[in-house]
Order: structure tokens, then sequence, then C-alpha cells
């Protein structure tokens, strides 16, 4: 690992340049991630699947607005249980989901609002998107 290595000559910028490329993570984090997201029409319904591992119901937000639907997940950082001490943690790789993600959808015309349902089983969001009767010709009889 290479907090564990000590270099035994002097450092010179070029090794500070390629560290801060290979090892150092950017200083400016997005303000929303995005996750996968798989969108297919089977028949009479269209279907969602987005993959959110380690998101609880509560923590996983779909919302609706005119035609766009919003697919948002937020992870807080834990929390100290009462009674745990103060020292502080210093993480030598953090790679669990953390913050905001997001993701927005248009909904075609024929999709009915109404009928959508969703489930969030073992990290993994499914919608299913009913969709509307199709128009069909109207034939008017002449009296």
């Amino acid at each position: 690992m290479r907090y564990m290595t000590t270099k035994t000559r002097p450092v010179s910028v070029m090794d500070q340049l390629m560290d801060s490329m290979l090892y150092d993570t950017p200083s400016v984090k997005p303000a929303c991630k995005t996750f996968s997201v798989d969108v297919a029409e089977d028949g009479d319904q269209y279907q969602v699947t987005a993959e959110l591992p380690g998101f609880s119901e509560s923590e996983v937000d779909v919302t609706l607005n005119e035609n766009l639907m919003v697919i948002s997940a937020a992870k807080q950082v834990e929390e100290k249980a009462e009674g745990e001490s103060d020292i502080q943690v210093k993480y030598l790789l953090k790679e669990r989901a953390e913050g905001q993600y997001k993701r927005s959808f248009s909904l075609p015309k024929d999709a009915d609002r109404e009928s959508i349902k969703a489930i969030l089983k073992d990290g993994v969001l499914n919608l299913s998107i009913g969709k509307k009767p199709e128009a069909k010709p109207l034939s008017i009889k002449i009296n």
C-alpha cells in the first residue's frame, strides 16, 4: 500500500505531480452523483431498473412533475451512537455510497402516470409504468 512505504530519495516536483494525479481525490466533489439505470419497453408497459446498492426505501425518492420523473437517493454520513467515543476515524479507503444521487427522465406521451409502481429490493429499484390505451380512430355515422 502506498501509505505504508517511505521514500528514501528527495521528493521531486514530478513525483508530487504524479502522486497528485494518481492517488489524490479531487478537492471539488460534484453536487449530485448518478447511478446505473436500464429503461425497457415491455409490451403494455415501460420498465425502469436502477441500481441503488446500500439504500433503504426511506432514502430513495421518486417524484413526478408533469412528464419529468426524478429518481433521487441520499445517504448521510453515519452518526455516532450514544456511548461511542469521540475518536476521529481516518479512512484509508472509502468507497461506499454517500451523498446525493439523482437521475431524471422524460416520460413518453403514452405513459400512464396513475399506474406507476415502485419496488426496492436488494439494492435494485424497479419501476413499472403502464401505457395508456392507444387512441383508436372513431367512425361517425352520418344521418
